[in-house]
């Protein structure tokens, strides 16, 4: 099942467009011990938290959405990202929350705590989702916290599988053994940018 429960958070801004605004996706790992995503959704559904994403998945692949995609979570903080790819940040390109959709993976984010298949198909499969909600959303602006985060921020650690990520949002079957080399140019130069 994609969704497997809806904790919804009071952490959010409107979007002007709606479903229209989202462009890209911005990946985050927990940066808690925790495994579940139950614990994390609740912290999100707290006003006084002060943050939310749209969806918390657990390892076990285990999702909770916490913000409609028409909402704009608060999980990018001060950012800026080229989503046109045209080398200049314009003023649209500072609101990231509002041009995003925030996904959180439940992980200690210490570069020890593997990323279980489980979980990293259960990203894809919110995503191919995402994509077919969002007509603007583009998979070449699937990126990590760190990515688009001004404050030096290590979000996610250099051990998330990205390239399985994006076979599995390409490609739901089971990947080849060169994964990076099998995918196409664009989903490479995001798989770089997330592991840098």
């Amino acid at each position: 099942m994609l969704i497997n429960r809806k904790l919804w958070s009071p952490n959010w801004s409107n979007r002007p467009n709606g479903v229209r605004d989202v462009r890209g996706v911005i990946l985050h790992h927990t940066a808690t011990s925790g495994k579940s995503a139950v614990s994390v959704a609740n912290y999100f559904a707290n006003p006084s938290a002060g943050v939310s994403a749209h969806f918390v998945i657990g390892e076990d692949g285990y999702t909770i959405q916490c913000v409609a995609l028409g909402r704009a979570a608060w999980h990018a903080g001060t950012a800026r990202y080229d989503f046109n790819r045209d080398g200049k940040i314009g003023a649209d390109e500072r609101a990231v929350n509002t041009h995003t959709i925030g996904i959180e993976l439940c992980n200690k984010g210490d570069g020890k705590d593997d990323f279980p298949d489980a979980q990293v198909k259960a990203c894809a499969e919110v995503i191919r989702y995402c994509d077919r909600k969002c007509p603007n959303l583009q998979l070449r602006n699937v990126t990590d916290h760190e990515a688009v985060n001004l404050r030096g921020k290590i979000d996610l650690r250099p051990n998330f599988p990205a390239a399985k990520l994006f076979w599995w949002i390409i490609h739901p079957p089971k990947p080849p053994s060169r994964i990076y080399a099998a995918l196409p140019k664009w989903a490479q130069r995001q798989v770089d940018e997330i592991k840098r």
